[in-house]
């Protein structure tokens, strides 16, 4: 079991001290000036409705985001109005993606680095009762439990480590870097304000799907092909605020007699009624993750960790038990990572938000800002 022990604990973790560290912030620059993808497509969509010839970049972490192939389709038909709608889209999510990755990079390599921490002090415990003179079956059963209560702690370790490393390679792909570039996070912790996201007569998304409906009401089948419409959460996947796509049709149309503007008209008001709905889902979905987060204060964490060392000190002097030693350790880091957590689920909600009042320009209509003093 020692030896065990010593194997994890020594091959958990890469050490990034050294290294520059970065805010995600300075991250988001760093991809909307190079990274390739959107280089390349900025290159494109500038020279519309002429083709460009250009050597095939080599992108290392392809960008998915709501209108990827449509975005595609429409810089191959030489589409100018399409391209140049679809374009900031891209450049929104990049940023995005980035800010949210970098946010879980610093949170894994957290992670790892406590729980790799609070392993090796529990070994050294273990160590501390051996050199011990045997003291009976009580003795041998506490370190015994020492020696498994480290298990936990290695395995986290190990898996946050792994998870950092993975996260490393895609933030340096959309970032133009090499994939094992070393790269250390900061700042993280900051957390969105109160949203400010107003509604808009002219959000971004709607814009697209009214270049889409009116491109898509010219064919044999047009009004079943640009029928269907959804609409959802992009960023929020699964936690809190989490839900499926609306995808009905709000108001469903007649089998004959409608024109092609009364068409238009009917799926730009179920478009706009279904952004409606997802806006006011949002907004709930943000206030309630920063309810989560503001339950978790830094100052919290603070103090678990500072009751864990505390509470080691004390039980190498013999003044507390080993289950309660264990019991604070686990805590500290349960509430490292949920508050981690609920920080990077507010990120994603509100940035779902803000998603849904991008104007046409490219900029938020309500701007979600850092407030570097939360």
């Amino acid at each position: 079991m020692k030896k065990l022990i010593f194997l994890f604990a020594f091959t958990v973790a890469p050490a990034f001290a050294e290294e520059p560290a970065f805010t995600p912030e300075q991250l988001v620059n760093i991809a909307i000036s190079d990274n390739p993808e959107l280089q390349f497509y900025e290159k494109q969509v500038a020279a519309l409705p002429k083709p460009v010839q250009s050597a095939a970049p080599e992108i290392a972490q392809p960008l998915d985001f709501p209108s990827r192939q449509a975005f595609r389709r429409s810089v191959l038909n030489l589409d100018t109005d399409l391209a140049r709608l679809y374009l900031p889209e891209f450049r929104f999510v990049l940023a995005s993606e980035v800010r949210l990755k970098a946010m879980e990079y610093q949170a894994a390599t957290e992670s790892a680095a406590t729980a790799k921490d609070l392993a090796s002090r529990i070994t050294a415990l273990v160590k501390m009762l051996e050199e011990r003179p045997a003291a009976g079956v009580e003795s041998l059963i506490e370190r015994r439990i020492l020696e498994g209560a480290a298990l936990p702690f290695l395995r986290t370790a190990a898996e946050s480590s792994m998870r950092a490393k993975l996260l490393r390679t895609e933030l340096n792909g959309l970032i133009g870097k090499k994939p094992d570039t070393a790269l250390v996070v900061t700042g993280s912790s900051v957390l969105p304000p109160q949203s400010t996201a107003q509604n808009s007569t002219a959000p971004l998304i709607l814009k697209i799907r009214e270049a889409e409906i009116a491109r898509g009401l010219t064919g044999l089948d047009a009004a079943s092909e640009v029928e269907s419409f959804a609409i959802g959460g992009w960023f929020t996947r699964e936690g809190l605020g989490a839900s499926e796509a609306f995808e009905g049709v709000t108001r469903p149309g007649p089998t004959s007699g409608a024109t092609v503007k009364q068409t238009s008209e009917r799926l730009i008001d179920d478009a706009r009624r279904k952004m409606a709905r997802e806006t006011a889902q949002r907004q709930a979905a943000v206030d309630a993750a920063r309810e989560v987060v503001n339950a978790i204060p830094p100052k919290l964490i603070e103090n678990l960790q500072s009751a864990s060392d505390l509470a080691e000190r004390q039980y190498r002097v013999g003044a507390l038990g080993v289950n309660l030693l264990i019991e604070i350790h686990r805590e500290y880091l349960d509430a490292l990572e949920a508050r981690n957590e609920a920080a990077i689920q507010a990120w994603r909600n509100a940035l779902d938000l803000e998603f849904l009042s991008l104007s046409a320009s490219g900029q938020p209509n309500g701007k979600i800002t850092v407030d570097p003093k939360q």
